[in-house]
Formats: structure tokens, C-alpha cells, sequence
């Protein structure tokens, strides 16, 4: 026999596992002792199984050199939280455990056990279960297999846990009735002690903090100086220094803090009677009682004011302003110098109103219910409000009523349009009024377009319903109703169906019941529950179908009212108007678009044209011409 015959014959001699039945020993660490046996064995540890045949708790001071068994008699005594929360204390327990080879059937009941992150609360969560067998031992054993998921997490027995015995009998009392676990039980195994931080104290300007944007990201471009609030807000908060505290987990350790310096003064704050100073345990708030702006006159002394007065709104004097278009907090800017933005380059507004006598700047947005912009707007500002006006316009407005004095390339999404002048630039709202259109303008309305005078050429006027704001979501919303009121008729239909059929094939059963019904009161005797039964049974049902008529009649004229609105929605161009109040100069053209089809009706203007009024006309061929009139 060579050397590698005997090497490896060796080899496969070592991996014959060793007999094992059970073994009885005493552990400190249940899960690193099983798999210490299944190694010594030769064995899967998966197939080792353990019963806890005793525990014993020990403690000791960390200068005393060992350890002390706790009596019964000393427990009570002994888990005194002063004693507990001894840093100077240790514990540790020891088990005597039952080892043997695991047998194929399964503890009866699922249980799940699990812990917070520091340990100091150990929960077993019992799930529902549909059919669970009670037995007399029932509440010993679940108590048993408890202490052995504890024992292998080294989670302490015995310690912190005075009601669990109390909620098991209640778990078992319930499986002795119902002979189930009706619905899912948590069962907390071990509450011991959370450490409590300690804090240096420290005073928090809430309203000073970074604002997030939509993807909870920090918006570092928003460098406030000017702080906006809303009623409720909490403006300022301090933080009382505190102690803290030592804790213990559920395996007996102690849980340390991290010390610090406690602060040993504090700012003192000096608030408006606009602020509510409001005192808790272990801070104290100071409230906004109304929206607005935050003025600091001297270092920690603050009032709230509803507007704001500067000279201009910048990076490098106020930051972007960012109060809310529901705060009512007006914005009066006064600078006016033609050679600087009154709003400054890429500067943020949104506040309920704001008034500049000056410029609004490149990439600037403002955001208001009322914007009035005296100077001019660069052609990457962007403006969205309710009333808004500008007078020298280049870049772009979404608004409801807008005004203009003079549109020089810019964009114009509204409701109500109303400019005095118009050279170059896109307007597109329900309703626009011009008194000036030089060149190269674009109008489109749904509804009305109406000019006192067209100067130069190159300009189209455009009938389009889909020229009104939200015309888009408008449609959308009416379809999907149409929709669901369309799937709600089905339904209807289905079930009168369905009553028809069962009250037509009773039908010679229900004129039997009523006749006998009527020949036994007839006679004074009193019809059998049964037949009475039957009769409200088949009312209910005619009662039933007459209401799903009502119902059927009510949504088709709820379909029929949403389709009508739909068609007038679509329909609008029929209805509207391009009014020019002067002669017509050449070059212009005047354009309507109908939906469906989708076809475009247009006339090139002559140069002293008389069409005062021009209006779209559906002819009998299916064409559509445009009336002129003078």
C-alpha cells in the first residue's frame, strides 16, 4: 500500500461520524457549544436539538475578583434599577443544558423572536394560525421553547421579563377555547434599560435650516437671508442640557454615552407677542401665531411682519424668498435703476404678492398671486401667478389675468391676455386682447381674439380649443368619467339582467304564493312564515330592479352630459371669434383648427381688408369656410 493509499484512506476514516445520543453540559454560550459537539461528532449542528434542564444568574463588582451566585431571596433587591444601572455591576448567567439529536417532528406553534438595535427590547411575535391542538403542558412547553430561542441569542433568563408568563396563559387559555391562534400576538420576552443620550444644550434656528426639494435633496442654491414662516411653524428651539444615562441590555451589558460638555449658558431669546414661547420638559418652542417674515432688529431679538420693503432681491443681498403662494406675505421691491435687477439673476420668489418697480433678471422665477413688474423681464425670467403685470415683457408668464404694455418676444400662457403692444413673441390663453400689433406675433386663443389695430406683418392669428389652460386635463378628466360611468352601466345592465331572468322563471311560483297567501288570510288563518318569507323575497327583488332602473336612467344622463361637454369642449372654435377693430395690413393670417377632423380653415389677409369679424362655418359638404364680415 502506497503513501497516498494510506493518506487517504486516513482521510475517509476521519469523516466517519461518531455515535451521539445526548449529552448533558453546562453553557454560557449556547450556540458556539452546539457547534462545538456537532464538530467533535462529526455531525450536522442543524441536527442538534437542546432542552434547558436549569440557569443560574451570576454578579460580581468589577474590582471583585469573582462571582457570586444571585439567591431567589436576593431578586427583588437585586433588580433595583439603582442596582441595574451600576456601571460597576456585572452579570452573566450559566445554563445546564440537555444536548440530543433532533426528532422530525416540529414545535406546534410558529414564533418569531427579534430585537431592537441596542437590545434592550427582545419581542416574540406569534402568528395566526388556523389550527393549533391544546394539550395539558401546552403553556409550560411554549414557555420552554421561548427561553431556548432567548438562551441562544444569549438573551438572559429570568431577567426583565415579569409579563411574559401572564401573557402566554392568556395566549393558551384562548387556544383552549377556540383551538387556534386567532389572530398574530407580539410578546414582550425582555424590556430592559435604553440608554439616555446626554446633551450639551444647544439652540436650534429651525427657520434658518436648508430647505429640501422634491427628491429630499438639500437645494444649496437657495442661500436665504430672508426667512419665511407659517402659522404653527416652529421658529426656534432650545435645548436644555441634560445628563444622560447608563443603560443595560437584555444580555446584561452595559450600554455606555458618549460624554460631552454641557453648555453652561444659553442664548437668551427675545420674541414679538406674533411668537408663542412654549415650554416642555426638556426644551423650549417658539411657535409662529401667523405667516410671514422673520426680522431679527438685534442679535436673538425677532418679529414677524406680513411685508417685506427692500431695494432689490439678490443672491447678495436678500437670497431666494421662498415663503408659499398661501401665506398671505407681500414683497415690495423699490429699486428701479435701469443698470440692475430689481430681481436678481437666478433668484427663486414664491409668496402670495410681490411688486417691482424695476427688472426681473436672467433665469429669475417668481411665483405669486399678484406679480406687478414695472421694468422688464429678460428673456430666461420666468413668471407664474394669478394677476400678473408687466410692462416691458421678453420672457415668459403663466398666469390667469395678465397685463402687458409691451410684449417684445417674450411668452404668454394665460386665461385673459390684455396688451397694449405687441412686437414678436407667443400668446396663448382663452381670451386675448391687443390694442397694437406690430410684427412677427403668434396669438392663439380658444375662444376670443380681439385687436384694436395690426401695424406691421408676418402675424398669425389662431383659433384652437386647445389653446385654454389645462385643456389637456380638462379632456382627460371628462373621458375618464366617461369611462367609469360607461363601466358603471355595464354593471347595471348585467345585474337587471340577471333580476329578469330570476323573476321571470318565478314568475308562476309567485302568482301561487300570492294566491294561497290570499286564500288563507281569506279563510282568518294565518300564512306560514315560509310563504311570507318567499313573498318580501320576491318584492325586495322588484324593488331592487325598479331602483337599478332609476339608477341606469340617472348615469346615462351622466354620460350623456359628459359627452356633451366634451363636444363643447372640442367645439369651442364654432363659437369663437378674431375681431379687428381697424383695416387689415398684408401678410397676416388668420387661422382656425378644428379637432375632428383634424383640419386647419385658413385666410391670408389683403392689405385693407374690412373684416371686422371672422368666425368659423361648418358647410353642408363637410367643408368649413370662415366668414368675413365688414
Amino acid at each position: 500500500m502506497g503513501l497516498f493509499d494510506i493518506l487517504g484512506k486516513k482521510k475517509k476514516e476521519d469523516t466517519v461520524p461518531t455515535e451521539f445520543e445526548k449529552k448533558v453540559i453546562e453553557s454560557s454560550d449556547v450556540s458556539k457549544d452546539l457547534e462545538e459537539i456537532a464538530r467533535t461528532h462529526k455531525i450536522d449542528v442543524r441536527t442538534l436539538d437542546y432542552k434547558i434542564l436549569s440557569y443560574k444568574t451570576f454578579y460580581k463588582k468589577v474590582d471583585s475578583p469573582r462571582y457570586r451566585e444571585l439567591q431567589e431571596i436576593d431578586r427583588e433587591k437585586f433588580f433595583k434599577v439603582e442596582n441595574i444601572l451600576n456601571p460597576e455591576m456585572e452579570m452573566l448567567q450559566k445554563l445546564k443544558i440537555e444536548v440530543y439529536k433532533k426528532n422530525s417532528s416540529r414545535f406546534p406553534i410558529k414564533i418569531a423572536i427579534g430585537g431592537n438595535k441596542s437590545l434592550t427590547k427582545v419581542v416574540a411575535t406569534i402568528k395566526q394560525q388556523n389550527e393549533v391542538s391544546y394539550f395539558d403542558g401546552l403553556e409550560g412547553e411554549i414557555l420552554a421553547e421561548l427561553d431556548k430561542k432567548k438562551a441562544k441569542l444569549k438573551i438572559m433568563l429570568g431577567c426583565f421579563d415579569e409579563e411574559v408568563r401572564c401573557e402566554i396563559k392568556k395566549l393558551v387559555s384562548s387556544i383552549r377555547v377556540n383551538k387556534k391562534i386567532e389572530e398574530g400576538v407580539s410578546i414582550v420576552l425582555c424590556q430592559a434599560y435604553e440608554m439616555q443620550k446626554q446633551t450639551a444644550g444647544e439652540i436650534l434656528y429651525k427657520f434658518r435650516e436648508k430647505k429640501k426639494d422634491d427628491g429630499q435633496k438639500v437645494d444649496h442654491s437657495n442661500k436665504g437671508f430672508m426667512h419665511t414662516v407659517k402659522e404653527g411653524d416652529v421658529m426656534i428651539e432650545i435645548l436644555q442640557p441634560k445628563e444622560g444615562r447608563i443603560g443595560r441590555d437584555c444580555r446584561g451589558n452595559i450600554i455606555t454615552f458618549q460624554q460631552v460638555e454641557l453648555s453652561s449658558e444659553l442664548p437668551v431669546i427675545h420674541a414679538s407677542e406674533d411668537i408663542e414661547c412654549k415650554e416642555l420638559d426638556n426644551k423650549i418652542l417658539y411657535i409662529a401665531n401667523r405667516s410671514g417674515f422673520i426680522n431679527e432688529p438685534k442679535p436673538n431679538e425677532f418679529e414677524i411682519s406680513d411685508e417685506l420693503i427692500v431695494n432689490e432681491v439678490s443672491f447678495r443681498t436678500t437670497g431666494s424668498i421662498e415663503a408659499g403662494e398661501d401665506k398671505d406675505i407681500k414683497i415690495d421691491i423699490k429699486g428701479n435703476d435701469s443698470m440692475s435687477d430689481a430681481i436678481g439673476a437666478g433668484v427663486h420668489i414664491e409668496t402670495s404678492e410681490v411688486k417691482a418697480e424695476g427688472n426681473v433678471g436672467n433665469g429669475a422665477v417668481v411665483k405669486a398671486k399678484v406679480i406687478e413688474i414695472g421694468g422688464q423681464t429678460h428673456q430666461s425670467a420666468k413668471l407664474y401667478g394669478g394677476d400678473v403685470s408687466v410692462n416691458l415683457h421678453k420672457g415668459f408668464i403663466d398666469g390667469e389675468n395678465i397685463t402687458i404694455d409691451l410684449l417684445e418676444g417674450g411668452k404668454v400662457v394665460g386665461d385673459v391676455v390684455r396688451i397694449k403692444k405687441a412686437s414678436g413673441g407667443e400668446i396663448e390663453a382663452r381670451e386675448v386682447y391687443i390694442e397694437s400689433v406690430l410684427s412677427n406675433v403668434t396669438v392663439q386663443a380658444s375662444h376670443h381674439i380681439e385687436l384694436d389695430k395690426v401695424e406691421g406683418t408676418g402675424n398669425k392669428f389662431i383659433i384652437d380649443a386647445k389653446a385654454q389652460r389645462g385643456f389637456k386635463e380638462k379632456v382627460e378628466a371628462i373621458k375618464a368619467g366617461i369611462f367609469d360611468v360607461n363601466s358603471n352601466i355595464e354593471i347595471i345592465t348585467k345585474k337587471i339582467k340577471q333580476i329578469k331572468i330570476k323573476i321571470y322563471n318565478e314568475k308562476d311560483t309567485t302568482i301561487k304564493i300570492h294566491d294561497r297567501i290570499k286564500e288563507l288570510m281569506a279563510s282568518g288563518t294565518k300564512p306560514p312564515s315560509s310563504l311570507v318569507t318567499k313573498m318580501k323575497e320576491n318584492q325586495n327583488r322588484i324593488k331592487e330592479h325598479n331602483l337599478l332602473l332609476k339608477e341606469l336612467k340617472d348615469a346615462r344622463i351622466q354620460n350623456e352630459t359628459l359627452t356633451e361637454d366634451l363636444n363643447n369642449l372640442q367645439s369651442s372654435v364654432f363659437d369663437a371669434k378674431v375681431v379687428n377693430n381697424a383695416i387689415w395690413r398684408e401678410f397676416n393670417e388668420v387661422i382656425f383648427k378644428i379637432i375632428s377632423p383634424p383640419i386647419n380653415a385658413s385666410h391670408l389677409l389683403r392689405d385693407g381688408e374690412m373684416a371686422h369679424e371672422i368666425t368659423l362655418q361648418a358647410a353642408e359638404d363637410g367643408e368649413f369656410i370662415l366668414n368675413r364680415k365688414g
